[in-house]
């Protein structure tokens, strides 16, 4: 169900409403399986996945990187390459991308503590554990520093935010920043979709 503040969905739907919002939305939830498996794993050291090209492309990368990593058994590790695949796909017919450039992290700190923008023009985002990305809910009267105006991404939650690159007078990028856990023993594993840099000609 798509909301509208945020709301993001099939692909077409998607690209309408980020001709028009800071942020894009699409609330799912991750099937207890996969949450409980994904709670329980256990890494001898932190995920640093890092991939870009074409949507042809990447599978076969994102299924070779999480294999080396053994992030838990085969079989999460295919949903997880799967699931990628499926919000790279939302990502570029949502934003007409390129090539693509995909970051999977377990994540320990506070990682970005501030709030920021990114320099892009969209970011798709999702936390597969821990908790999901805040942000700052568009509007005139949005403050950081008022607790009413600071929003989060509840795990699993996909969102599609606007970037520098892509920001104008009437569409601004959005403000956001990683949860704060620093200290807490919570690790999030994140993932993040951008369109890849040209290459320099």
């Amino acid at each position: 169900m798509l909301r509208d503040e945020a709301a993001a969905p099939p692909s077409s739907s998607a690209r309408r409403l980020m001709q028009s919002r800071s942020i894009c939305l699409l609330p799912r939830a991750l099937e207890p399986r996969i949450a409980e498996t994904l709670d329980a794993m256990s890494l001898a050291r932190p995920l640093r996945l890092r991939v870009t090209g074409a949507e042809e492309t990447l599978p076969r990368a994102l299924f070779d990187a999480l294999d080396e990593a053994a992030l838990g058994p085969k079989w999460l590790a295919e949903w997880l390459a799967n699931d990628v695949m499926r919000l790279a796909r939302l990502y570029r017919e949502a934003t007409r991308a390129g090539e693509l450039r995909v970051r999977l992290e377990t994540i320990a700190d506070d990682a970005c503590r501030l709030f920021h923008v990114d320099f892009v023009r969209f970011r798709l985002v999702t936390t597969y554990r821990g908790p999901g990305t805040q942000w700052i809910a568009p509007g005139p009267e949005a403050d950081p520093l008022a607790e009413n105006s600071i929003r989060q991404l509840e795990r699993g939650w996909v969102a599609i935010m606007r970037g520098e690159k892509a920001a104008s007078a009437d569409l601004r990028a959005l403000p956001h920043r990683s949860p704060p856990i620093a200290g807490t023993g919570v690790e999030r594993l994140f993932l993040a979709i951008d369109e890849a840099p040209s290459p320099s000609l």
